[in-house]
């Protein structure tokens, strides 16, 4: 079984609608006075009320939805495992590119944070709903030895009744990893059970993102009236970052398949090149594939075996711009939102990232973000930062699917060449 999104996708109409909103919302707020009375005291109540409804719907749906969307993830990953074994070689490879990402991002992001002048607590005071959930942000400063105690539920339905995300995930994975191991006909019954809930799940967040546009021009009016247009220089400073270590990524990327793979890096660039055009202007990295396949072969004279797995497996499976865009944006909003964020937590964020970018496939960008929205929770960022900074996702996305693009034919390089790998698992991979 295999849970998709694609069928939530709403298009570009509610991305230049959510633009439209994120603007008005600026420029309304940045010249609505702060202390306004009488009855324009009363319009910015009821923007502010709506924003602050919509961010309660939004927590509303949190819990069932990371529990029933990981225990699916989990368990329809099984499915995946002889193809994930058989080509053990990418699985290895896509890790450690995550990883590199991962460290990549929190060597750069903070330095650029610093550099274009981002105030440390900007956007601090901008807080519709209650407060963080407990000890989302009190391990900080424990020890090693308390923060694992700390992160593992004494009663998991407590955990659930104190939104304290970080156990309930901590218990959802141990749940889910434990139901894998039963015989098949448990297990369907254990993904029976959760997989109408993580799909009626799915429909109420459809419907919040429906209506996400009015949400953000609440937000956003609410952020330019504490601090005016800076409100919008920062969501701008953020898509600039992005884009930037993106860039860098791909440089990195392209070094590395062009030494390790051994096939040169300016025969690289010269194959990837293609395909990256494509990515850019289709805002797709799947629309890529077919010039990723030619340029392998043309270019880089890779076996047809090798190519016909490496890089329809890399599609559905390795997403390089989530291990940039989702620890960027925690490290981005913890800054704004002065939330401390350790080396613990950070580690913590970025292997939930890991594990539902390998489990859960055919998410498209739109929603990777409600999926990780649990983990910026547990670590006390509040969601209104979250929908925000998702507010200009469109801005560094043409960057994203280049990153994307050029890390499927990076992995596809790196392949060893004696892997090439049964062909009958690239239907699969081209279908999930």
């Amino acid at each position: 079984m295999n849970l998709s999104l694609e069928r939530f996708s709403f298009g570009r109409s509610l991305t230049i609608a959510t633009l439209a909103a994120l603007a008005a919302g600026v420029i309304a707020g940045s010249f609505f006075p702060a202390a306004a009375d009488g009855r324009w005291g009363g319009f910015a109540s009821v923007v502010e009320t709506l924003g602050a409804a919509w961010v309660r719907g939004l927590r509303m749906a949190i819990l069932p939805l990371v529990v029933s969307l990981l225990v699916v993830a989990i368990l329809g990953s099984r499915e995946r495992m002889s193809v994930a074994r058989t080509g053990g070689a990418a699985v290895g490879i896509f890790f450690a590119a995550y990883v590199a990402l991962a460290l990549l991002t929190l060597a750069v992001f903070p330095p650029l944070i610093r550099a274009l002048g981002v105030a440390r607590g900007a956007m601090a005071t901008l807080r519709l709903n209650a407060s963080a959930p407990p000890a989302a942000g009190e391990s900080m400063g424990a020890g090693f030895s308390d923060q694992i105690l700390q992160i593992i539920p004494t009663n998991p339905f407590a955990a659930a009744a104190e939104e304290n995300i970080l156990q309930l995930v901590v218990f959802t994975i141990v749940f889910a990893v434990a139901a894998s191991r039963l015989e098949l006909a448990k297990r369907e019954a254990v993904l029976s059970v959760f997989t109408p809930v993580a799909d009626a799940m799915l429909v109420v967040v459809s419907w919040l993102i429906r209506v996400s546009p009015v949400a953000v021009f609440a937000l956003a009016f609410v952020a330019a009236r504490e601090i005016g247009l800076g409100a919008a220089q920062i969501l701008i400073a953020f898509a600039i970052m992005t884009s930037a270590v993106m860039v860098v990524a791909i440089l990195g990327l392209t070094l590395t398949a062009g030494t390790l793979g051994k096939v040169g890096t300016a025969r690289f660039v010269r194959a990837a090149w293609p395909g990256q055009v494509v990515a850019l202007t289709t805002r797709s990295s799947l629309a890529s594939v077919p010039a990723l396949v030619q340029g392998a072969k043309a270019r880089l004279g890779l076996p047809d075996r090798l190519i016909g797995f490496g890089i329809p497996f890399a599609a559905s499976t390795f997403k390089p711009s989530r291990l940039v865009s989702t620890p960027g944006k925690l490290l981005f909003l913890s800054w704004i939102f002065n939330v401390p964020i350790d080396v613990f937590g950070y580690a913590f964020f970025v292997g939930y990232a890991m594990l539902l970018a390998v489990t859960t496939v055919g998410i498209p960008n739109q929603h990777a973000r409600n999926v990780m929205l649990p983990a910026y929770l547990a670590l006390g960022i509040p969601v209104e930062g979250v929908v925000l900074i998702a507010s200009v996702d469109v801005l560094w996305d043409f960057s994203a699917t280049a990153l994307n693009s050029t890390g499927y034919l990076a992995a596809t390089a790196l392949l060893p060449r004696e892997a090439a790998v049964a062909h009958e698992a690239s239907p699969e991979a081209v279908a999930t």
